[in-house]
């Protein structure tokens, strides 16, 4: 029978790095959603460590994925996440259960609680510009082809960068793959319904019309699409 994962994860520090100073039991495993198929995260403190890195292993019967971290390197990695909007270490560290403690734990999580309420770095108008031109050309595509494979790719792209752009525009902090569909649905759950709806429209019958409409309603609330007068260092 396979190992709890907290057990697992508690093997696998003291074989694994028996000399780290903190550690956090992150992801399904913190959250309680664990299942056969998930992946332990852990993230790891440890100051004998020069450099911070990511490492997979396969430990009783679990995948692992170690995230190592000097605090200095820690400190960086939070900031790094405020100025790309995602907060992927300080909610790991923030909802992580504790698995190693030298004293500092609990305020490695207050600090990451705190970069989390302040959300991500400020878009700046001048921020905002590259990513209208970009959905403003895809759009463009998406109506004007009539290949419908290469507009499948279109609609693919416009539906990642639209929801970056909704989030960050708000001030809201992003995510990848099932963290950006959570993402949306906490900032606004009626435009994330109707996101999605109108994207399964698109794919289950090739009509754009409404995922366009949708998009452009975006658009208007931060100037529109933009083409004329757009510049940017080449």
């Amino acid at each position: 029978m396979k190992m709890p994962g907290k057990k697992a994860a508690r093997n696998f520090l003291q074989q694994t790095f028996p000399q780290c100073d903190v550690a956090f039991l992150a992801g399904s495993a913190a959250r309680e959603e664990l299942t056969e198929r998930s992946d332990l995260d852990i993230v790891i403190l440890d100051e004998m460590q020069s450099l911070s890195f990511r490492q997979c292993f396969i430990c009783f019967e679990w995948k692992i994925e170690a995230f190592v971290y000097n605090r200095t390197s820690l400190s960086f990695a939070f900031e790094m996440s405020r100025l790309e909007g995602i907060p992927s270490i300080p909610r790991m560290c923030a909802e992580g259960i504790i698995l190693k403690d030298d004293g500092s734990a609990v305020e490695i999580q207050d600090v990451a609680k705190e970069y989390i309420r302040n959300g991500p770095s400020k878009w700046t108008e001048e921020k905002q510009q590259p990513m209208r031109f970009m959905i403003t050309d895809l759009l463009d595509d998406l109506n004007s082809y009539t290949n419908d494979k290469e507009k499948m790719f279109v609609a693919y792209k416009l539906f990642d960068i639209v929801a970056e752009f909704v989030l960050r525009a708000n001030g809201h902090w992003i995510g990848y793959g099932k963290w950006m569909y959570r993402s949306l649905l906490r900032f606004d759950k009626h435009f994330c319904e109707r996101y999605v709806e109108v994207f399964h429209i698109f794919l289950k019958t090739g009509n754009s019309e409404p995922l366009s409409t949708l998009i452009d309603k975006v658009l208007e609330r931060h100037g529109g699409r933009l083409f004329e007068g757009y510049k940017e260092p080449l």
